[in-house]
């Protein structure tokens, strides 16, 4: 009961809607014929109206008409007299047929009728009169019926009528528009009555249904929105995918799979999935997949699979198939992704790391945020870092962490001039330093955007460190034969030192004089044994701005001991020269070396020629060499007038160990050295030689900047050397006599001395007089704790103890950088003066 119950409501909610829908309807007929009848009465009362105006226009037409004639005489004015009269008769028979039905309007009409009348006899009149005598001028008579405003006064009556009829007719319209209205207001009332209960019933009747549709509609749109976004998924996926049955009948393909095959999709539905698999494979397949479908699991991912093209290409190709049943249906997903160009990249990569890897050399590259890409063997073996240590990491602070801008001023480099190459030193994981020669490429897209750097390191480390020996090597032998011309001069300064000794002994009256000539040739020896000493140094090259005219000062007379009497040596040196950019130790090898070739080029003497001008190198210049650049260079020509060089062996004259001397007279690497000491200062070197006629060595060197002129050596003044104070300072030296003549020296300027033989006795001294000792006199050079450890165990019992060390063949910076502690250095052999302002200088800092 409860069941048909609603059904019996909805059914009488429907009948009384349709009762309800037909009387309004009926309603809205009658109150629509009424508006309909209204309407009509309004459209009379407008033609009314219209035809009142079209009438009083005729009246005025007439007039028109008749002016034009009388003004002109011409009949062609009296067309619109005529046209008029024409529409003021059927204008008058239509306003009488649409009042027909109005009395008060017809009275009207008939009043406007004859007032009309009266204006047509009168225009007639008018032209009448103007017709008798149309080509004359207007007569009196004619003047004077216009000027009598008679037919003025009749249009104005007319206006007056016509508007008593426009007026009534106006009210009238009113009357009707507002019954329209009133009648219109009521069928709408109706009719939104009705429309409102029959909509009511039918809302009500329809509630339920409507309940339910707007649940299935909702549950539509969510179904639709999901299958919308599954597709815009599956259509958007890189990796194709595929839907089948169990046939193998393909349901579906997104792009990506139509593409992977070379065909158009819409086309792939209803095909067999086997078409688009090898021949071969089919078979496999075919069984692999229904012992998916036969076992329990959900997928089936798979490496190992091929695929084929359209145009009969197989790629390789990996994915998953998943499965699902639809109603009484096995439903396949298949998931497919061609690696053929993932393996091909894959396996050139493993080959150019394999190649990398073979490399002796670091090859690494870095994106442009300075982030480790690729990070081979050589550059472990270099580094000491591994590649999972070093990939992603910032280059800047994993291999330069305490020289940053060195790394910046690499990179800025690249990106300015897409390579870059330097040499520098670099500190390794555990801590050791090598010398890395770097160069830097820039990687670009295919777009031409740079994206990385590749950078090539190469550990130089033990080459320099054989280049050294090379170079000390080639400084040694050319001491040795220095040593031979030096001897001779030796032993004439010593000469006059021991006989003068021996005439002070015996009281010789010329004692100042003896004094003064000691003095001399002592100083004349230690300035031969200082320069030999500054030849024979460079363990470590340093470049730095170098006048070449103050090296060609001191080996002018170095090889004044070195060369026979029988070479005639002429050095020209200009007044102003420029700078270069070198180790001063290494041009004064090269010199020596050029200069020792050219004097055993000539064994029966000759002439050495030494000259050093500015040279501006030009583009053809610097065509016809390698290490040369265009622009300003320093040119040094070593020229002799020896034997010459033969054609056949000048072509290897630089070659290392290749020599024409006899053996024991020569090693082969005098011209090699010289050659890459030039090179690495970033010049050449060229030699010119005709036979018997002598040899040109042309030494190319780029300058650094101008130098200013020669000005002449100041003048030194004679001071006395300043005094001490009291003070107490230890001598320690292993040389009596120079302990002796120091503490005589010092304790006759008010200084007070203690002295030592040892390290060991001077380290004893300062354990018990420490702290009356103001400072160290330290000889660097001493059997057992030389100076070096007698320092730092000075400096351990007292860290703020003055030391001044000294030494006739150790220098600054010449061991490891442990000298660069002490408070001053005196080089043996030092004078009075020199001792005394070089402590009172350290005590007063």
């Amino acid at each position: 009961m409860s069941r048909t119950k609603p059904n019996y409501w909805l059914t009488l909610a429907i009948i009384a809607s349709f009762i309800a829908v037909a009387v309004f309807g009926i309603v809205t007929f009658r109150n629509t014929f009424a508006v309909r009848e209204v309407e009509q009465r309004i459209a009379k009362s407008h033609a009314v109206r219209e035809a009142t105006h079209q009438l009083l226009s005729s009246v005025k037409d007439m007039q028109t008409g008749q002016r034009g004639y009388l003004l002109t005489g011409n009949p062609i004015y009296l067309d619109p007299y005529r046209i008029g009269v024409e529409q003021i008769q059927a204008g008058f028979a239509r306003l009488r047929d649409l009042t027909a039905d109005n009395p008060i309007q017809l009275k009207h009409l008939d009043e406007m009728q004859q007032l009309v009348e009266q204006k047509h006899e009168y225009l007639a009149h008018t032209i009448q009169l103007r017709s008798e005598a149309p080509n004359e001028p207007i007569g009196d008579q004619v003047i004077e019926i216009v000027k009598s405003g008679e037919g003025e006064g009749t249009m104005e009556k007319l206006r007056d009528v016509a508007k008593k009829i426009l007026t009534h007719e106006g009210e009238l319209l009113a009357q009707r528009e507002a019954a329209s209205e009133h009648d219109a207001e009521v069928s709408r009332t109706a009719i939104m009555a009705g429309h409102a209960i029959a909509l009511g019933l039918i809302v009500i009747a329809g509630f339920v249904a409507h309940v339910d549709r707007k649940k299935r509609d909702s549950a539509e749109t969510r179904l639709d929105a999901k299958q919308s976004e599954l597709a815009a998924v599956i259509n958007s996926a890189n990796d194709g995918i595929i839907a089948f049955n169990r046939d193998f009948g393909i349901r579906l393909t997104n792009p990506a799979a139509a593409a992977m095959w070379g065909i158009d999709g819409s086309t792939s539905v209803g095909q067999s999935l086997l078409n688009f698999v090898p021949h071969q494979r089919r078979e496999g397949i075919r069984q692999r997949v229904q012992k998916f479908l036969d076992s329990s699991e959900s997928s089936m991912p798979f490496t190992d699979g091929v695929g084929l093209r359209s145009n009969g290409e197989e790629f390789p190709c990996e994915g998953e198939i998943t499965k699902t049943r639809s109603g009484e249906e096995d439903f396949l997903t298949l998931i497919l992704a061609d690696v053929s160009q993932s393996r091909d990249l894959n396996a050139k990569l493993r080959q150019h790391t394999l190649i990398l890897d073979q490399v002796r050399d670091a090859v690494l590259v870095c994106d442009k945020e300075d982030r480790i890409l690729s990070w081979n063997e050589g550059a472990h073996r270099l580094y000491g870092l591994s590649k999972s240590e070093a990939l992603g990491k910032n280059a800047a602070q994993l291999l330069f962490p305490d020289d940053r801008p060195l790394w910046d001023a690499g990179r800025d480099a690249t990106l300015a001039a897409g390579d870059y190459s330097a040499e520098f030193t670099q500190r390794t994981a555990d801590g050791r330093q090598r010398i890395v020669e770097q160069r830097r490429s820039l990687l670009r897209n295919e777009q031409g955007e740079p994206t990385a750097q590749l950078i090539l390191s190469i550990d130089v480390s033990d080459r320099k460190r054989e280049e050294a020996k090379e170079r000390r090597s080639q400084r040694l032998e050319s001491i040795g034969t220095l040593a031979g011309g030096v001897a001779h001069d030796l032993n004439n300064v010593l000469t006059p030192i021991l006989m003068s000794g021996k005439l002070l002994k015996q009281g010789s009256p010329n004692a100042s004089r003896l004094h003064d000539t000691i003095v001399t040739s002592a100083q004349r020896g230690a300035q031969m044994i200082q320069k030999l000493l500054a030849f024979a140094g460079g363990d470590q090259t340093q470049s730095e701005e170098v006048d070449l005219r103050e090296i060609l000062n001191e080996l002018e007379e170095i090889l004044s001991h070195t060369l026979q009497k029988t070479i005639d040596l002429q050095i020209s040196i200009p007044d102003t020269l420029d700078l270069i950019h070198a180790d001063s130790t290494e041009l004064s090898q090269v010199l020596m070396n050029l200069a020792i070739n050219a004097r055993d080029a000539m064994p029966s003497g000759g002439r050495l020629d030494i000259q050093v001008e500015n040279f501006y190198v030009d583009p053809s210049r610097a065509s016809h060499s390698d290490n040369l650049n265009t622009g300003p260079h320093v040119l040094l020509t070593v020229a002799d007038t020896g034997e010459g060089i033969p054609k056949e062996v000048i072509e290897r004259i630089f070659d290392p160990f290749f020599t024409t001397k006899a053996q024991g007279k020569g090693t082969g690497l005098g011209l090699a050295t010289t050659l890459g000491i030039v090179r690495s200062f970033g010049g050449d070197v060229t030699v010119y030689s005709e036979p018997l006629a002598g040899t040109i060595f042309s030494v190319y060197l780029p300058s650094s900047k101008l130098t200013q002129p020669k000005v002449p050596a100041a003048r030194v003044e004679n001071h006395q050397p300043p005094k001490g104070n009291g003070e107490l300072i230890l001598i320690v030296d292993d040389e009596s006599l120079i302990v002796e003549t120091s503490c005589e020296t010092l304790q006759s300027n008010r200084y007070r001395t203690v002295a030592a033989r040892s390290g060991a006795e001077a380290v004893a001294i300062f354990q018990n007089r420490g702290d009356e000792i103001d400072c160290v006199l330290l000889d660097m050079m001493m059997p057992g704790m030389d100076g070096l450890d007698t320092k730092d165990a000075l400096r351990e019992l007292n860290p703020n103890v003055r030391v001044i060390a000294s030494s006739g063949l150790r220098r600054p910076g010449s061991s490891g950088g442990r000298l660069v502690d002490v408070d001053g250095f005196l080089p043996k052999p030092y004078t009075d003066e020199q001792l005394l302002n070089m402590l009172r200088n350290v005590l007063d800092a």
